[in-house]
């Protein structure tokens, strides 16, 4: 016997054996598993609960307990010491034969692991692996997949959230055409007496995307400050938009002008042509 492991070390190799008996039947499994379980000795696996406590605890009748208990008996996984119902609880404790398989079977190395004496439960060991001092296991970084996140981040539509990047005025925010916000300020310009943002900004391109660059993303609450001061520099950034379509056509204009009238004197008769620095109002 010195031989042999204390049971709280082999229990579930020793479990593992009835289980795994196929001429145990159901009723005989559950009380042997029970006695295992919830009654047996750390050391020896003695166990001494009476057939009634057994039976209510696995809601069997006590003749069922005790039939059962002869089933397990019989196939030399225990013996049972039967008390004399005056005060006397019968014994039951596993045979030596069952320990010493049960002993050989966790010495040779089986995986399952024994439960713990001081606490209830598994001791299972920490998960992990031979990359980390740590439980789990630290991944190498997946550069394709990095790429691939970078690369869908650059081709996301630019939306304004906070303001945007890559604006040539730090003061304004770019907003898409055809979103709720241009609808928002479309309203709020109606109310103060001006024109939409299509009459009174030309559409700028910005990532992607046709829009208008705006004091800020939606208009501040009416009558606040913040509000007055928005109006303000949209009024600037229109004002600016509006001279520079007047200043840049300017020239092509006055250019034109010349060819066109050239062309008209040369399809009018020699009689009536003009000729170079004559007044052709005097003719």
């Amino acid at each position: 016997m010195s031989e042999l492991l204390p049971f709280c070390k082999i229990k579930l190799q020793y479990l593992l054996e009835m289980v795994t008996d196929h001429e145990l039947d159901d009723n005989a499994l559950r009380v042997a598993l029970y006695l295992a379980l919830a009654h047996a000795d750390h050391e020896t696996g003695e166990s001494r609960p009476s057939f009634e406590t057994i039976g209510a605890a696995i809601g069997k009748h006590a003749k069922s307990v005790k039939r059962a208990l002869n089933k397990v008996e019989a196939a030399g996984y225990m013996t049972v010491e039967r008390g004399t119902n005056k005060g006397n609880s019968s014994r039951y404790r596993p045979t030596e034969a069952a320990l010493k398989r049960a002993t050989d079977r966790r010495r040779e190395g089986d995986k399952v692991v024994p439960l713990g004496r001081a606490k209830g439960g598994q001791s299972c060991p920490q998960s992990g692996t031979d990359l980390s001092g740590k439980g789990g296991q630290v991944r190498p970084p997946n550069r394709e997949q990095e790429l691939r996140k970078e690369q869908g981040r650059a081709s996301a539509p630019d939306l304004p959230d906070e303001g945007q990047s890559g604006g040539t005025r730090p003061d304004l925010v770019f907003v898409p055409r055809g979103i709720c916000f241009v609808r928002d300020w479309d309203a709020r310009l109606a109310r103060e007496g001006m024109t939409t943002l299509e009459r009174s900004l030309p559409l700028s391109p910005h990532e992607h995307h046709l829009g208008f660059w705006l004091p800020a993303r939606t208009p501040a609450p009416v009558d606040s400050a913040e509000w007055q001061a928005q109006l303000r520099l949209l009024r600037d950034v229109i004002r600016q938009a509006q001279d520079g379509e007047c200043a840049a056509p300017t020239a092509p204009r006055i250019t034109s002008f010349a060819p066109r009238q050239m062309q008209r004197a040369s399809r009018l008769p020699p009689e009536v042509s003009p000729t170079v620095g004559e007044n052709r109002h005097a003719v």
